[in-house]
Order: structure tokens, then C-alpha cells, then sequence
């Protein structure tokens, strides 16, 4: 069983993992953007970007919020425990 201190560990990894997985992402959906392509691609890649900055800002949030949970479950129990079931 997980503690609670790898819990906080394993989520942070995967808020990381989709902030900066979102934005290598955006930053090739850029570059697509500068290519010689149709209207209609271009409008799809631009709905693409719009999408992506979201799911980056959600992502950056959701860190911000685990964060202020980490701080104050910190301060009430002890890190390395058990996790209850």
C-alpha cells in the first residue's frame, strides 16, 4: 500500500507529465500552424491550440489545488503512513 507522501509524489508526476506533455504538443501544433496548409487545417489546428491552452491551464490548476491539499493534510497526519482504506 501507498503512503500518503508517494500518493502526493504519484500525482504530482502526472500533473507534470500532462502540463508538459501539453505543451511540446502545442508547441508542434505552432509550428504545424507556420506550414503551407489549407484553410480548413489551419482552423482545426488553431481549435487544437485553443483546447490545448485549456487543458495545460486546467492542469496547472489542478497542481495548485493538490498543493494547498498536501499542505494542510501535512499538517494533520503524518506523511509516510499507510493510506486508510
Amino acid at each position: 500500500m501507498a503512503n500518503i507522501r508517494e500518493l502526493f509524489h504519484s500525482l504530482g508526476n502526472i500533473h507534470n507529465l500532462l502540463t508538459v506533455g501539453g505543451g511540446v504538443t502545442k508547441e508542434l501544433v505552432e509550428e504545424c500552424l507556420e506550414e503551407n496548409l489549407s484553410c480548413a487545417i489551419k482552423e482545426k489546428l488553431v481549435k487544437i491550440l485553443k483546447n490545448l491552452n485549456s487543458l495545460i491551464k486546467s492542469a496547472q490548476e489542478a497542481d495548485k489545488k493538490t498543493r494547498e491539499i498536501h499542505d494542510r493534510v501535512y499538517k494533520v497526519i503524518d506523511p509516510d503512513s499507510e493510506k486508510v482504506s
